[in-house]
């Protein structure tokens, strides 16, 4: 009787083990693993550090924009009024002859497009000319800024530029062919001091733009105006501004800052996470779905930039790590990995 309820015991438990183990499986997961650092300068006034100035809002600011594209790296010293260009560790100085550099997009052939915010104007540098696209006109008592420079598919240029002045501020983003043709307006839109942006009458894209992306595929990934609280909505737009879907990415903690870095080719979507919140900061990578499938914690930036990040048709993400001391660019590149995980029976 003993040696049988020894063996019913034995029966049990080898079933219940047979049991839970036939609730894992192996699944497909996304992992960012963490490269070599792709720039890695000091700041100072040597010919191989970079630029640093404390600005209007007491921030200090590093270089304010990046650009890759696998190959090539540009950086803006925008403080000491260069672009650096760095490919198979050689670094080379441009000037940028007293320009304010706040944004850099790199095309076919390492063609450099750059946004100057202190002539108001957009250039294209090509084996070391330089072509002004778009120049812009100062109007008075206002104060204008590019915010956003974009390239696209089909030989596209997208830019974003923002005034604000006489208790107003508006934004519009309008597309351009490469040579500096206009081709429409997207989207615009207006508000007071105490009044929200609002889209103007006739706009393709239906809602404020506060940042925008342009995936591999040409479509518009719009980050509109943001709403407190964990969750942040991004509307796709196809090439020709027609509403595509709206994509909603929660976060695990509540975003006191929130930027859209970029789209993959695989529709991934990447959103940096309060980057200059110390023991807050991350990166979010999302599917077309808004489901989060992959959470990297990163290091809190001391050092200001217009620009954190730059992700690579291929999914790698370029991300400024800068220091009190250095400025540095990490790179993060996905692997797809098999681990056994519960997922019920």
């Amino acid at each position: 009787m003993r040696g049988q309820r020894r063996f019913i015991v034995v029966g049990v438990v080898l079933l219940a083990i047979l049991v839970l183990l036939s609730g894992f499986h192996r699944v497909k997961v996304i992992q960012f693993d963490a490269g070599p650092m792709a720039v890695d300068l000091p700041f100072g006034n040597t010919r191989d550090a970079v630029g640093r100035a404390v600005g209007i809002d007491g921030r200090v600011y590093g270089p304010l924009t990046f650009a890759a594209n696998g190959q090539s790296l540009v950086v803006a010293d925008t403080y000491r009024q260069r672009l650096l260009t760095i490919e198979g560790g050689r670094m080379t100085e441009i000037p940028t002859l007293n320009q304010l550099v706040e944004d850099v997009q790199m095309g076919a052939k390492n063609r450099l497009f750059v946004a100057d915010n202190r002539g108001l104007a957009v250039w294209m540098i090509a084996r070391g000319r330089r072509t002004k696209l778009l120049q812009f006109r100062h109007l008075s008592g206002y104060t204008e800024a590019l915010w956003h420079l974009a390239l696209g598919a089909n030989r596209k240029l997208y830019l974003e530029m923002v005034r604000f002045g006489h208790g107003t501020f508006s934004a519009q983003l309008d597309e351009y062919s490469m040579t500096g043709r206009f081709l429409r307006r997207l989207a615009t839109a207006a508000g007071g001091r105490v009044e929200p942006l609002t889209p103007l009458k006739g706009s393709l894209v239906s809602e404020p733009v506060r940042n925008f992306q342009v995936s591999p595929q040409g479509e518009l990934y719009v980050e509109p105006a943001p709403t407190p609280g964990k969750t942040r909505a991004v509307t796709v737009y196809s090439s020709d501004g027609r509403f595509l879907r709206r994509i909603e990415l929660r976060c695990p903690v509540p975003l006191h800052h929130a930027e859209l870095l970029g789209v993959s080719g695989q529709g991934w979507i990447y959103l940096g996470a309060n980057l200059t919140d110390p023991y807050q900061a991350r990166v979010l990578v999302a599917n077309g779905d808004g489901h989060i499938i992959a959470d990297i914690h990163v290091s809190a930036v001391p050092v200001h930039a217009a620009t954190y990040g730059r992700v690579l048709p291929s999914g790698i993400l370029y991300l400024d790590q800068s220091s009190p001391k250095r400025y540095r660019l990490a790179t993060y590149r996905p692997v797809v990995r098999r681990v056994w995980r519960w997922t019920g029976f």
